[in-house]
């Protein structure tokens, strides 16, 4: 009998510590809504409130004024005088009936303060034109032809390859001349031909000395066929063996061009 109640009352000591248990996690989640709820409300109240602030501020501002009350700045009415322009005194008549009338220049005429302004255009520079003929550009033994369509021996490379110049032998010092009219479109120091100069000639035609010093005209100049360049200079270390040249390359669209069928024989 003593064994069945104490199992009775183990019983009931659970259900009670289960019922505490329960009453405590339902007090718990009662708890945690009614804050929740109040927290919402406490957010609700405060929006409302700046609401009302915002509209009270927008009320209060003040109106912006009206375009038309923009009082605009009278204008005078009186026209600003208009610039007398004299007659010009009419050009003599020239009565010598041989003469050749100018040349009309190209004006473009511009309205200025009711009247035209006279503006002449820059006359265009002059086209270069090859004749098609060139001049030696010093005298001298030519040490190896111009050669594209089969390689020749190079003494100081020792090898055999296309030569897309005439290497015309000279001294040191020799005047080299323009072979033919023309301006000269750069200068530059090149590891195999020295102090080099490129001239255009016209109609997509070029020549290029090398292996000058001293030179007497810079890039931009025009120079005429029989002009001075410079002088023949050292040789560069690629034409040690071959001697002092003067290097004469002539191309056509880039293309090398063979310079002896335009000089003289």
């Amino acid at each position: 009998m003593k064994e069945r109640k104490k199992s009775g009352s183990a019983g009931q000591k659970q259900i009670i510590l289960a019922s505490c248990l329960m009453l405590i996690v339902v007090t718990c989640l009662t708890g945690l809504y009614i804050a929740r709820k109040m927290e919402q409300q406490n957010m609700e109240a405060e929006l409302a409130k700046n609401n009302e602030k915002i509209n009270t501020e927008v009320e209060e501002a003040e109106p912006l004024q009206a375009v038309d009350s923009v009082i605009l700045p009278e204008v005078s009415e009186d026209k600003a005088e208009e610039p007398k322009i004299e007659p010009k005194e009419k050009p003599e008549e020239n009565n010598d009936m041989d003469a050749e009338p100018e040349p009309a220049k190209e004006t473009n005429a511009t309205a200025v303060g009711g009247s035209a302004v006279t503006v002449t255009k820059k006359e265009a520079e002059p086209v270069l034109q090859f004749s098609g003929e060139l001049q030696w550009p010093l005298e001298g033994s030519v040490l190896m032809n111009y050669s594209m369509d089969q390689s020749i021996y190079f003494a100081t490379l020792d090898q055999y390859k296309y030569n897309p110049a005439m290497i015309i032998g000279a001294k040191e010092g020799d005047a080299v001349k323009a072979a033919a009219a023309g301006d000269i479109v750069e200068i530059k120091n090149d590891a195999q031909t020295g102090l080099t100069v490129v001239m255009d000639i016209g109609d997509d035609y070029t020549l290029t000395y090398g292996q000058l010093e001293n030179l007497n005209f810079k890039e931009g100049a025009h120079l005429e066929a029989g002009d001075v360049l410079g002088v023949v200079a050292k040789p560069t270390k690629y034409y040690s063996l071959e001697g002092t040249n003067l290097y004469f390359e002539m191309n056509q669209k880039e293309n090398p061009t063979d310079p002896t069928e335009y000089l003289p024989q």
